[in-house]
């Protein structure tokens, strides 16, 4: 994830300046473990990928929201799981407009 912040800079310039925008990138990340038997060190590799999308802090509508606002989902809010309720389905346009869902970004990438 460092190398995306630290390329932020290009990257937004490479997407004219404009948001929100996304940016992936895959690569190898190693892992020293300790074996179960005799306390030997090994290392384990493995690929990782990941994706950072970036939006205005106060503007988080996302056009491509309405593709996904009619699905519905199964949800379980804190406030249902405090109250011991089971969990419920809903439209994610409706759980955006009551705050179940913070925004349309969430909403589109739950979607």
């Amino acid at each position: 994830a460092q190398g995306i912040f630290l390329n932020y800079k290009f990257c937004a310039e490479q997407n004219n300046e404009r948001m929100p925008f996304g940016v992936a990138q895959i690569g190898k990340s190693y892992r020293n473990e300790i074996a179960p038997r005799g306390g030997l060190v090994r290392q384990r590799e493995f690929t990782q990928a990941e994706i950072e999308f970036f939006v205005k802090p106060g503007d988080k509508r996302f056009d491509k929201f309405a593709s996904v606002k009619h699905l519905t989902i199964p949800m379980l809010s804190s406030k249902v799981q405090l109250e011991g309720k089971p969990v419920f389905t809903k439209g994610l346009g409706e759980a955006v407009a009551d705050g179940t869902i913070a925004n349309e970004t969430l909403g589109y990438f739950i979607g």
